[in-house]
């Protein structure tokens, strides 16, 4: 039987085109999308609507609720928050602020509520830590529901994290704004679908690539 992956990084966020965003922002780790990022995750979702995906899973930082919501959306399907795909910060050394719970349920009206998370945030935190952190949860998580195709809405490092972890990809991976990796498992073993994050459904690819962070 294949079990397929989908791992999403968010879109653009708005400190990315204002960089003076977090000397005077509430939550300074905690950015919201940027308008084209808003478009951004309304495009990924618009490509990933004809896929067979049972959950969504999304890191709690804004940025990737507003993604992963968006692609609810287009799915019509729940958004579980997994603080194990949460964002990699190795020079962070306590747990940032980030929207409250109550209020993310109030905003986001596909947010699961009765989901319980499987892994964990704590920082300080290496990158390699992060790193298998990410891949770990997802692992899991798939493991889990085995019979589950899952969509993963996470940050550039966790997604280097999880494409390595359950691959063995050594090489550098880039990974643009709202980029979609592909991951199938047949047997026992992941793959890669195809050359990495994909980004031709983006109607502004040329954004994506120029914040795309490799690793």
């Amino acid at each position: 039987m294949t079990q397929t992956l989908w791992i999403v990084r968010h879109g653009n966020r708005e400190d990315f085109g204002n960089p003076n965003w977090a000397k005077s922002a509430p939550r300074p780790y905690d950015p919201a999308l940027s308008a084209d990022g808003e478009r951004q995750a309304q495009e990924a979702g618009s490509s990933l609507r004809g896929q067979t995906i049972h959950r969504i899973f999304a890191s709690p930082f804004l940025r990737t609720i507003q993604t992963a919501h968006a692609i609810a959306e287009a799915m019509g399907l729940p958004v579980a928050l997994e603080p194990g795909i949460g964002e990699v910060l190795p020079a962070v050394q306590e747990m940032p602020a980030l929207l409250a719970e109550a209020e993310c349920r109030q905003r986001f009206a596909r947010i699961d509520s009765a989901y319980s998370p499987w892994g964990t945030l704590v920082y300080p935190e290496s990158e390699a830590d992060g790193h298998r952190r990410s891949g770990q949860t997802v692992q899991q998580l798939a493991d889990a529901y085995p019979d589950h195709n899952l969509l993963f809405v996470t940050h550039a490092s966790p997604v280097i994290g999880i494409v390595r972890h359950l691959t063995g990809i050594q090489e550098k991976i880039s990974v643009p704004l709202c980029a979609i990796f592909t991951l199938q498992r047949n047997g026992y073993g992941w793959q890669l679908v195809g050359q990495g994050g994909e980004v031709s459904h983006l109607s502004d690819s040329a954004t994506s690539l120029r914040y795309a962070h490799t690793g």
